[in-house]
């Protein structure tokens, strides 16, 4: 409940890109988690430091899949955030 995802809602409108961030947890902190579990995102304003003002945040964290990705990245993905979740105590 505390994982926002930020972007198009729409699936047709959406990159391979995933920009989300835990409420109260800085995106530095979940990303060396995520790290941890051997998971590679993004953490910062990614050059939209103005975007991020907007949507009232800090920074985000960002993953991001292409045609070398597969399902097991992507349940990777889900079982450290899910990690990182119990480590923060949401």
């Amino acid at each position: 409940d505390r994982l926002a995802i930020y972007g198009p809602l729409d699936l047709d409108a959406r990159g391979g890109a995933i920009s989300f961030a835990f409420d109260g947890i800085h995106a530095h902190d979940v990303s060396q988690v995520l790290d941890e579990d051997g998971v590679c995102v993004r953490a910062g304003h990614h050059c939209a430091k103005p975007l991020m003002r907007l949507l009232g945040v800090n920074a985000t964290a960002r993953a991001s899949f292409y045609l070398y990705n597969d399902q097991h990245d992507v349940d990777a993905l889900a079982d450290a955030l899910d990690g990182a979740s119990d480590i923060f105590g949401l």
